[in-house]
């Protein structure tokens, strides 16, 4: 099921078990988690993509705590269940395009008479099968966490809401990924909600202001 690719990669995370921060696996890690997820990993193979992307989340903080061969267990960890939810998510998503096809090629009815001359009739020809539901990828909604940034900065930015007190609205929509508000990582692919209503937008306000997790 996993590619030739992975293996190696597999590989050189055991390779380069070194004492020292384990940041080329990181980035590894993350890249093959971002990869499950632009298959639709999240929606075609959720048991895999929810275990590698909490794996991965447990060793940034494993690393965090500079506990680094403890981290670089859990990154192969991670790297296998990205590289399982990517194929599965592939699998799937031709298994649905040959279902999609075989429902759409219409199926003609042979009418046999023992009369002569035979009595021509219409062929009925079923409807068209509405086509099977399949992931939609946004990327207008997705963002990558730069070097230094939180929750509050992201919400700050003018491409995503140009407000800092809407970063609730992103924490709650990147649980699986965010355990602590306060952490999250250089090359994290989070999620970033659109057409909220302003019950909603007033409600995340509100929390924001409450909370002691960033200024005023």
């Amino acid at each position: 099921m996993f590619s030739k690719k992975v293996l190696l990669i597999c590989g050189f995370l055991l390779v380069t078990g070194c004492a020292g921060r384990p940041q080329v696996e990181l980035e590894i890690v993350r890249n093959e988690v971002a990869k499950a997820y632009v298959r639709g990993a999240k929606v075609l193979a959720p048991t895999d993509y929810d275990a590698a992307s909490a794996a991965l989340h447990d060793a940034e903080n494993l690393v965090y705590r500079k506990r680094f061969g403890e981290a670089r267990e859990v990154l192969n960890r991670a790297l296998l269940h990205a590289a399982k939810a990517t194929a599965v998510a592939e699998e799937r998503a031709v298994e649905l395009e040959k279902q999609y096809q075989a429902d759409i090629k219409p199926k003609v009815i042979i009418v046999k008479k023992r009369v002569k001359p035979p009595i021509k009739k219409k062929v009925a020809v079923p409807k068209p099968q509405p086509e099977p539901v399949t992931p939609e990828i946004d990327f207008l909604n997705l963002v990558t966490v730069s070097v230094g940034e939180t929750l509050f900065s992201l919400s700050s930015r003018r491409d995503i809401y140009g407000e800092p007190y809407l970063w609730p609205l992103i924490y709650k929509a990147n649980r699986d990924q965010i355990k602590d508000p306060q952490q999250i990582y250089e090359g994290q692919v989070l999620t970033v909600p659109r057409d909220k209503s302003d019950q909603e937008l007033n409600a995340a306000r509100k929390e924001a202001r409450e909370s002691d997790l960033f200024p005023r």
